[in-house]
């Protein structure tokens, strides 16, 4: 078994570094907008932009036509909305200072909307000058069911003011899947692996120089062949993960 793992595990790590340097090099390629832990990619015809995903198993899109957005995950449709700045909405007072940019939401006929909203998208002020901010909604989780404060079942995938105006705005692909600081140590934990593997018994003859006068005469234990083993094989179990992991991160 030893001598047959010294042969097979280098050329396992030779697939891995290879297959995963390719797979990072084409996923990382691929640009597109992150919203709730997915990448959307944007196609755009005539006047209309999509913005595609996979969420949770369901095909997931942003249709952007003109000031028009609208939400379809599988089966469920939400909107239309329609997103139309209006600097009158902004209120004013206290929240001046803010610079708020005015604006209505409606969803078909009804008005979810009218105020202002900070340019980073962080706090809404309706036209009242009451706050309407994800910052201020309450929720708790029943068996895994999301609720607000009044017991109403809160939709996940039910798209949030910001994300309206975020998607209305047309943002551009600029995020994409795979960390290069992954796939470095993942590399570097592959290097690590091989050269354990390359050069067992100089690093065990290396270790023993330092405890007894003729090292070189020093034959392995049943345990230390079950270190080398397992250390072979744990390294290249953590390169894998490395490089696994580093493919989901969203950079």
């Amino acid at each position: 078994m030893y001598d047959r793992l010294k042969k097979i595990l280098p050329i396992v790590l030779i697939v891995i570094v290879a297959v995963f340097s390719v797979l990072y090099f084409f996923i990382g390629r691929q640009y597109g907008v992150e919203y709730q832990d997915a990448l959307y990619f944007p196609a755009t015809e005539g006047d209309t932009t999509v913005y595609s995903a996979k969420v949770d198993g369901q095909s997931a899109s942003f249709t952007v036509e003109g000031n028009t957005v609208t939400y379809h995950w599988g089966d469920t449709v939400c909107g239309p909305y329609t997103v139309h700045e209006d600097p009158t909405a902004a209120p004013g007072g206290e929240w001046e200072s803010l610079d708020l940019i005015g604006v209505e939401i409606r969803e078909e006929d009804s008005i979810l909307f009218r105020g202002g909203y900070t340019e980073d998208l962080f706090l809404f002020i309706r036209e009242d000058g009451e706050p309407d901010s994800d910052l201020f909604h309450v929720t708790y989780s029943v068996n895994g069911v999301e609720h607000d404060a009044d017991g109403n079942v809160v939709d996940p995938h039910r798209p949030s003011l910001s994300t309206l105006i975020r998607f209305s705005q047309l943002p551009q692909a600029d995020t994409h899947r795979g960390s290069l600081m992954y796939w470095f140590f993942g590399l570097l934990t592959a290097g690590i692996a091989a050269l354990l593997i390359k050069f067992d018994d100089t690093l065990f003859r290396l270790h023993l120089s330092f405890r007894v006068k003729y090292p070189e005469d020093a034959e392995p234990s049943d345990w230390e062949i079950f270190s080398r083993i397992f250390s072979w094989i744990a390294f290249t179990l953590l390169s894998l993960g490395l490089f696994i992991a580093g493919l989901v991160i969203i950079s």
